[in-house]
């Protein structure tokens, strides 16, 4: 397992955004749970703690990221690179790829695996890219990175994909 095995997106450059579904852009580091062990972009394998173990869902597969607030990057890398977890750090699941159904149908059953560290992200359908920049001025104000953007109809598989789009400060005008 490793990045080529899990889906990507790619920068916003204008591309009309209406209805997209939105969630916050967290400045962590992705990590992928295949079921049975969570691997890392570069393809390691996480030494996770046995309170994290102990909740991931046997057999079903989460991509999110390790994150541990808008100033946890070193630490969120430290934990994926050396197992030092913290009791701040979660694991932000934004899409569950053997879930059938659309995004926002398979983020529904996501759900069903929020416990302890293991958290689903929250979503909103967006209007448009005014709708957009105001959601990412929130989020970036306390720290954040900026937003994810996906079409309501992408289903999840491996690679890059025009579907998904990073909206980050800086990009627009």
């Amino acid at each position: 397992m490793n990045e080529k095995d899990m889906q990507h997106g790619r920068d916003w450059k204008g591309h009309k955004i209406n209805g997209y579904i939105a969630n916050e852009k967290y400045n962590g580091c992705r990590a992928y749970w295949d079921g049975f062990d969570m691997w890392t972009r570069g393809g390691f394998k996480v030494k996770l703690p046995d309170s994290w173990r102990d909740v991931l869902p046997a057999g079903i597969p989460l991509d999110g990221e390790v994150y541990d607030g808008v100033d946890g990057f070193y630490r969120s890398e430290a934990a994926v690179k050396y197992g030092r977890f913290t009791a701040s750090m979660r694991f932000m699941v934004f899409d569950s790829p053997s879930c059938p159904g659309k995004y926002l149908e398979r983020m529904e059953q996501a759900t069903k695996y929020e416990s302890g560290p293991i958290f689903v992200v929250s979503s909103r359908r967006i209007k448009n890219i005014q709708d957009a920049l105001n959601w990412m001025k929130e989020i970036i104000g306390p720290g954040g990175e900026g937003l994810m953007l996906r079409h309501e109809s992408l289903s999840y598989f491996c690679g890059r994909t025009k579907l998904l789009l990073k909206l980050k400060e800086g990009m627009v005008n």
